[in-house]
C-alpha cells in the first residue's frame, strides 16, 4: 500500500459527527473522513435557550451514542464533533457545552461549537459567501464573507425578546387572535375552528389549560404556525394579516444583514449574495412565494434558495473542514447522494 492509499484508508476509518439542534428537534449525522455519511438519527430539541440544561445534555449524549452504535463505529475512530445548536453562540453557553462534551468524549476528539445558523449557511453554500435566514421554531439571519472571515448576526434573541417571523411568533399571534375573537374584541377567524379541531378541544376556554400543561410550550405554540399558513392561504383575513407581518419581519432580518455586511466590508460585492432559507416554515411553497414577492427582498438583489442538504450535513461538513480536510467535489457528491438516497 503506497502513501496515498494509506492516507485514504485512514480517512475511511475516521468518524466525524455533525449535530444540528433547533427549537423543535435535533439531528445527528455520522460519516467518515471521505464524505460518506453512514447514518443519521434524530431526537428532541437541544436548544439551550428554551430547554433545561439536563435535558439538553441527555439529548446530545443519547444521539451521539446512537449514531456510534448504528454506524458500528468504535470510540477510537471518532475524530471530530461539530455542534450547531440554537443559542450556542453566547460565550457562556458555548463554554458550558464544551465542558460537557469534553467530559463525554475521548481526548482525541476535536470539538467545535457554533449556533445553528452557521451550520445551515454552510449547508446552503458549501462554506462560501452568503446569508442564511432561518424561520423554524425561532428565527435568525446570519451573513458570512469567507474572504475576510466576516460574520454578521441579526435577530435570534429568543422567544421572549425576539424571534420575529418564527413559527413561535406566528403561532402565538394566531392564538391571541383566537382568544380575542372568543372575548368579543376581535374579528371572526377560521383559526378558531381549525385549532379546536386539531387539539380536539370543545371550546376556546380549554386552550389555556391545554397549552400551559405541555412539557414544551414553545414547540406546541410554534406548531400552530402550519395551521395559520394553511388558513391564510385559504383566504382568512386575520391569518393573512399575521403571515404578512411575519414576512415583513423576516425580510427585514435578511436585508439588514446585507446592509451591515456592506458597511463592514465596503470593498466586497454583496449585491447578489445567495439567501439560504432554512427552517420548517420554508417547506411551505406558498410561504416561500410570499417571501420572494416581498418588496424589500425583491429590491435587495438577494438570490433565494432552499437548502439542498440538511443543516446536520452542514455540521458534518464543517467537522471535516475543522480537521483540515478539503471539501472536494467528490465529498460534496457523497453528501448530496446521501440526501437523495439516504434517510436524512
Amino acid at each position: 500500500m503506497n502513501m496515498e492509499e494509506q492516507a485514504s484508508e485512514e480517512l475511511r476509518n475516521q468518524r466525524y459527527i455533525g449535530i444540528d439542534g433547533g427549537g423543535t428537534k435535533t439531528a445527528c449525522m455520522i460519516g467518515d473522513g471521505c464524505g460518506r455519511i453512514l447514518t443519521a438519527c434524530y431526537g428532541e430539541s437541544s436548544s439551550i435557550k428554551s430547554r433545561p440544561w439536563d435535558e439538553v445534555k441527555r439529548v446530545l449524549k443519547e444521539l451521539i451514542e446512537q449514531a456510534m452504535e448504528l454506524s458500528q463505529s468504535e470510540e477510537s475512530q471518532l475524530a471530530g464533533v461539530f455542534l450547531g445548536l440554537a443559542g450556542a453562540d453566547r460565550p457562556e453557553e458555548r463554554k458550558r457545552l464544551y465542558s460537557f462534551m469534553r467530559e463525554l468524549l475521548a481526548d482525541q476528539v476535536a470539538i467545535t461549537i457554533h449556533n445553528d445558523a452557521i451550520t445551515a449557511l454552510a449547508a446552503g453554500t458549501w462554506g462560501e459567501a452568503g446569508i442564511v435566514l432561518i424561520s423554524g421554531t425561532g428565527s435568525i439571519a446570519y451573513g458570512y464573507l469567507p474572504e475576510t472571515d466576516t460574520y454578521v448576526r441579526v435577530g435570534g434573541w429568543g422567544y421572549l425578546l425576539g424571534d420575529e417571523g418564527s413559527g413561535y411568533d406566528i403561532g402565538r399571534q394566531a392564538l391571541i387572535a383566537v382568544m380575542k375573537e372568543h372575548d368579543g374584541r376581535g374579528r371572526r377567524t377560521q383559526l378558531t375552528e381549525r385549532l379546536l379541531d386539531y387539539w380536539s378541544l370543545p371550546d376556546p376556554n380549554q386552550i389555556i389549560s391545554y397549552v400551559y400543561s405541555q412539557s414544551n410550550v414553545r414547540t406546541v405554540i410554534a406548531d400552530v404556525a402550519k395551521w395559520t399558513l394553511m388558513t391564510a392561504e385559504q383566504g382568512d383575513e386575520i391569518a393573512e394579516k399575521i403571515v404578512q407581518a411575519a414576512i415583513a419581519d423576516l425580510a427585514e432580518l435578511a436585508v439588514t444583514v446585507k446592509q451591515r455586511l456592506a458597511v463592514l466590508q465596503p470593498a466586497a460585492d454583496v449585491s447578489h449574495l445567495p439567501l439560504v432559507l432554512s427552517g420548517g416554515l420554508f417547506s411551505n411553497d406558498w410561504f416561500m412565494e410570499r417571501l420572494s414577492a416581498d418588496k424589500a427582498i425583491a429590491a435587495s438583489g438577494l438570490s433565494l434558495r432552499r437548502l439542498s442538504i440538511p443543516p446536520a450535513a452542514g455540521c458534518y461538513m464543517l467537522a471535516l473542514k475543522q480537521a483540515g480536510i478539503q471539501i472536494t467535489d467528490t465529498i460534496k457528491q457523497h453528501i448530496a447522494d446521501w440526501e437523495t438516497g439516504g434517510e436524512a
